[in-house]
C-alpha cells in the first residue's frame, strides 16, 4: 500500500516541509524549499554519492517519495490517508559477516567534518572494510 497526501494538489507544504533523515547517513534534508519531488531528488543524488553505504544505488523517485511519506506519516498520520497504522518500510541492512568470518564491525566516521556521521564500516578483526 502506497502512502498518499491528504490533500496531494495543495500548493502548500504539510507542517515543516517535506523534511527528510537518511537512516544510514544521518543526512538531515529540511524540505522547506521545494516540494517532495524535489527533496527526494536531493536524497537519491546524495544516496548515489555514497556508495560505500548505498552499494545498491540510490534507489529510484517513486520508492524515496514513499520513504519521505512514510517518515512524514510516522510523526504527522492525520496528513496521510490511510492514518497510523502504516510503518516504515526495513532499510536493507548492509554486510553482517566480514570475509573473514568475524561478525564484529567498526564505524568508520566522516574525517572531514569530524561529526558522528558514518562514512562506512570496517572489519573489527582483519580492519577490511565492508
Amino acid at each position: 500500500m502506497k502512502l498518499v497526501p491528504k490533500l496531494p494538489h495543495s500548493p502548500y507544504p504539510p507542517q515543516g516541509g517535506y523534511s527528510f533523515l537518511d537512516p544510514r547517513t544521518g543526512m538531515s534534508f529540511d524540505g522547506l524549499h521545494g516540494n517532495v519531488e524535489s527533496t527526494a531528488r536531493k536524497v537519491v543524488a546524495h544516496r548515489v554519492a555514497n556508495p560505500k553505504l548505498y552499494p545498491e544505488g540510490g534507489g529510484g523517485l517513486d520508492e524515496t517519495i514513499q520513504e519521505i511519506y512514510a517518515q512524514k506519516n510516522a510523526t504527522h498520520p492525520h496528513l496521510f490517508l490511510g492514518g497510523p497504522e502504516l510503518k516504515l518500510g526495513q532499510q536493507p541492512q548492509a554486510a553482517t559477516v566480514c570475509a573473514c568470518g568475524s561478525t564484529e564491525f567498526v564505524e568508520i566516521l566522516c574525517k572531514t567534518c569530524g561529526s558522528r556521521v558514518v562514512t562506512g564500516r570496517k572489519c573489527a578483526k582483519c580492519g577490511k572494510k565492508v
